[in-house]
Order: structure tokens, then C-alpha cells, then sequence
């Protein structure tokens, strides 16, 4: 009996054994979803990046993330969106019949509204979006972020707040079960992206932030909580002095158990960009191979901020209120290097390049207080004169459009007039000098004078010229994008004056303002 109960021993300890091995190959298997859409319902209103930033956003959890499988989709229909849900629940219900651990992670980039995502002609209710998510059991843990106008419907958040923060303890990642629903913004806010990022500011926020930038337990993991933490942070400093207002990302977390959601790690690999503690600047890096915004971090003063890259060359620019600058870095595999803001090269503020590489096109609205010397006898030498102006920034000139108006009495011989004197000009302006803050334009100018004149007696006479010349604009750049100008003009005007073609010399000199968007 006894070698009997002996041998069912053996047997049992050789089928533990023998179990141990399949025990040991379990881990956490890794699916993801990311759909961006540039088409609402309004062909007008189309985004530039949404489609392109999501596919961005998968290399990186590929890589960084140890993602096994992510489906892309650009320019996807709801049916598509739908179909590639189906798919994944089946692959994580597969995973979870063999004993894994399961996390899916769903990103979406594109339109939408208090009520539903429009992809392109046709809309996905949130309500359905969010039964889908809840839907998929096999996923221990599910992870959705939604980039799109008014999305925190989705977490209950309407007004521009910041949602509380939640406390979660170092542990078995494993102990972690349930669903986090992270929004661009509340639900009654529009979601921005970027020319100069070539990308949301929300989307562009969570990138960064996945490659260590929100890393502030400096262990080498991002989880969902910082990345979170950092996104709201980063996006609301970079919205808040936009005409349509601040993002508030806000989430909604229905979690159970203790852990952290890691949702990437520093590799071996990595070439690890460190920057200096400072206040006030912010650095944006872009690959120089593929040109494209890898990230932009915001300096910190009490704090050590990095990114983990892939080898490459880079370029690094610094941004502060004073000036920009920039260096180039080659990266090594493993290596570590720190961004020294005293061996970077300062850029001419006129530059019209970008944070991306490319030429920048700005737009700069701007008004002026000043004066203009007379053409009419009998009125003053110069008078007052107030006026706006558009400018547009092109690759290599700069075209605005500006209106003056003035007013003022013409007396001659024995008969006095009031006089109303407007003129609508074009200029092309070029660029002459720049240096740090300081830019001056030069180029021709062309315009149309009225001259409204009444008398004592009630007539009225207006009159039509034309102006030639030459303008200066004098700018420095004050504070983020405000400017103080200096316009002088000189030149000449054709205009008829008592039955005769008169031509006589004009200037004038203006002190203004301007402010770039």
C-alpha cells in the first residue's frame, strides 16, 4: 500500500512539474485598436493629421510597448471601425482560453461631438462606442483614449475641470481588472491640433508622454496614470491662450484590484535625451530622417525629464520667450545624452521655419496709431492716422493688406473743409535682417487714396488717387506671439486736383502692434 501511495506521489510531482513549464510561458498578451479619421460630416471642417498621427501612435506601441498586434485604421468607415472590434474581442477571447493575461488599448483621432464620433459621413454613438468596450470580457484590462471635440461625454466631465486623480499601489500587475476611458477634453469643449506639431496637441501630448516624458517615477515604465497626468498638464498649457479656449483631458477609471497599468518601458536600446532642469523653455524634437515632431517636453525646474528614442539623428529646439535655438544630435544605441542649452545655436526669431522642419505660414493681425504727411494745401503738414492691417507669412515674403483712415480741416484762402482721408494698400514685404528678436521687412507698396472733403456751405466732393512707394516694418517680439511694430512709408500720390493730374510725395510713420495666429 505504501508503494502505492508512493508512486501516486511521483506521479502527481511529475505532473507539476511537467505543468510548470506551460505555468511559466504564460504573460499578458498585448492588443490594441487606433482609428483617425481627417473627414467629419463637414467637408469644410477636415483635420490634416488625424490619420497620420495614429499610425505614429502604433509604431510606438509596437516598439515601446510590446504591443503583439495592433490594427490600424485611416480613414476607416464605422462598419470597418466595427468589424476590426469583432476581430480583436475574438483574438482576446482565443488569448484568455489559453490562461494569458489579457490588455487592449483603443485609440481614436478624428471628429465628433457631445453625442457621437463622425467618421467622415457617418457617426458612432458613444453610448455604443462605450458598450463595446465594456463589452470585451477577455480583456482584463481596457484602455481606451478618444481624441475628438467635446469626447469627455464619454467620462461625464462637462465643465472645464481637471478629474480627481486616483491612487494606485506598486503590486502584481496582474491584480489590475477593468476599464479606463481617457477624453481630449470635457464635453462641452473643442479638441485643437497643431500645424507647427503636425498633430493634436492632445494626441502629440500622450506620445511624449509614452516615450518618457511622463515618466515621473523615473523607473524606466510609463504607466496610464502618469501618462495621464502629463497629457492634462501639457495639453491644457499649450491650448490655454488659443481663441477656442483650454483642453481639459479628463478620464474615467472603473478599476479593480492593486497594480500599475504599464503601458510602455525603456528599452535596452533606447538612446535616452535628458534635459536640464530650467523654467520657461520648451523643447521640441524632430527626427531629421523622417522630418516629422517626435515630441515637445516643457521644461521643468524641479524636475529630470528624458525621452527614450530610437538611434537616430535628431534635431532639438529649444523655445523660450527671449529667443529659439537648436542642435542636432546623432544617438547610439544605449546611449544617454543631455541636452546642454548653452551649446545650442541661436535661430533667427524671423525664420519662417516650423518646429517641424518646414516653412512656416503665419498669419499676424495688427493695428497702428501714427501720422501722415499731407498732399492737400491749405491742411496740416501731418496729421493723425490710425489703421489695420493682415499679414500673411509665405515662404519667402510676406504679403498684408492694410487700411488707414484720418480726419482733419483744410483751410484755403477765405473757404474751410473738413476732410475724411482713407486708403486701402497692398504690400510685399521682404525680409532684410534678422537677429533674436529683432526683424526688419522691406518691399513695395501700392494703394488706393480717397479724400472726402466738405465746405462751409454742405457740398461734398470726393475724389480717388493712386499711391506707389516703398514700406519698412520694424518687429520685435515682446511675449509668445505679440509683437510691436514700426511702419514707414514713403512714396507718392496721382490724384486729380482742380481739374489737373497732380503728383506729390507722401509718407507717413506708425507705431502698432500685432499678434501672430
Amino acid at each position: 500500500m505504501r508503494s502505492f501511495f508512493s508512486g501516486i506521489l511521483v506521479l502527481a510531482m511529475g505532473l507539476g512539474l511537467a505543468a510548470a513549464p506551460a505555468r511559466a510561458q504564460q504573460r499578458q498578451v498585448r492588443l490594441g485598436l487606433v482609428a483617425g479619421n481627417n473627414a467629419g460630416k463637414d467637408p469644410a471642417r477636415s483635420l490634416r493629421y488625424a490619420e497620420e498621427e495614429v499610425g505614429r501612435l502604433a509604431d510606438l506601441l509596437r516598439t515601446a510597448g510590446d504591443f503583439d498586434d495592433i490594427v490600424t485604421l485611416r480613414g476607416a468607415s464605422r462598419a470597418e471601425i466595427e468589424k476590426g472590434l469583432v476581430e480583436v474581442r475574438k483574438k482576446l477571447e482565443a488569448a484568455k482560453a489559453d490562461g494569458n493575461q489579457t490588455l487592449f488599448l483603443f485609440y481614436y483621432s478624428g471628429h465628433g461631438d457631445n453625442e457621437a464620433l463622425e467618421i467622415g459621413s457617418e457617426r458612432l454613438p458613444l453610448r455604443d462606442l462605450r458598450g463595446y468596450l465594456e463589452q470585451l470580457g477577455a480583456a482584463d484590462v481596457r484602455v481606451a483614449f478618444v481624441d475628438a471635440c467635446q469626447s469627455g461625454a464619454l467620462t461625464g466631465v462637462k465643465g472645464g475641470r481637471r478629474a480627481p486623480g486616483y491612487e494606485v499601489r506598486l503590486a502584481d500587475p496582474g491584480q489590475v481588472k477593468g476599464l479606463a476611458i481617457v477624453t481630449s477634453s470635457t464635453s462641452n469643449e473643442f479638441s485643437q491640433e497643431s500645424d507647427d506639431l503636425k498633430g493634436s496637441f492632445f494626441s502629440q501630448s500622450i506620445m511624449a508622454g509614452l516615450r518618457g516624458a511622463a515618466d515621473s517615477s523615473h523607473d524606466g515604465q510609463v504607466t496610464l496614470s502618469e501618462v495621464y497626468q502629463f497629457a492634462f498638464k501639457r495639453t491644457l498649457a499649450s491650448t490655454a491662450a488659443s481663441l477656442t479656449g483650454g483642453q481639459h483631458p479628463t478620464y474615467d477609471y472603473r478599476m479593480a484590484g492593486a497594480g500599475e497599468v504599464v503601458l510602455t518601458r525603456t528599452r535596452a536600446k533606447d538612446a535616452r535625451l535628458a534635459f536640464v532642469r530650467e523654467a520657461g523653455a520648451t523643447y521640441t524634437v524632430v527626427s531629421r530622417t523622417r522630418d516629422e515632431v517626435i515630441a515637445e517636453v516643457p521644461s521643468s525646474a524641479g524636475e529630470d525629464l528624458y525621452l527614450a528614442l530610437p538611434a537616430g539623428e535628431y534635431r532639438v529646439i529649444r523655445r523660450t520667450m527671449g529667443n529659439v535655438s537648436e542642435r542636432n544630435f546623432a544617438l547610439g544605441p544605449g546611449s544617454a545624452t543631455t541636452v546642454d542649452p548653452n551649446g545650442m545655436v541661436v535661430v533667427p526669431q524671423g525664420s519662417p521655419r516650423n518646429k517641424g522642419g518646414d516653412l512656416e505660414l503665419r498669419n499676424y493681425l495688427s493695428a497702428y496709431a501714427g501720422a501722415s504727411t499731407s498732399v492737400l494745401s491749405g491742411s496740416p503738414s501731418f496729421f493723425g492716422t490710425l489703421a489695420l492691417s493682415y499679414t500673411r507669412d509665405l515662404r519667402w515674403a510676406a504679403l498684408r493688406a492694410r487700411i488707414s483712415a484720418a480726419s482733419f480741416d483744410s483751410q484755403q484762402d477765405i473757404y474751410r473743409s473738413s476732410v475724411l482721408r482713407a486708403s486701402a494698400n497692398a504690400d510685399l514685404l521682404l525680409p532684410l535682417w534678422f537677429a533674436n528678436r529683432w526683424a526688419i521687412q522691406v518691399g513695395p507698396t501700392l494703394g488706393v487714396p480717397m479724400v472726402r472733403q466738405r465746405d462751409a456751405l454742405g457740398v461734398v466732393s470726393t475724389s480717388y488717387g493712386f499711391a506707389y512707394g516703398g514700406a519698412v516694418v520694424v518687429s520685435t517680439r515682446v511675449y509668445a506671439r505679440t509683437y510691436v511694430l514700426l511702419n514707414l512709408d514713403g512714396g507718392g500720390e496721382f490724384f486729380r486736383l482742380d481739374g489737373e493730374r497732380v503728383n506729390r510725395a507722401t509718407g507717413s510713420a506708425l507705431v502698432g502692434g500685432a499678434v501672430a495666429f
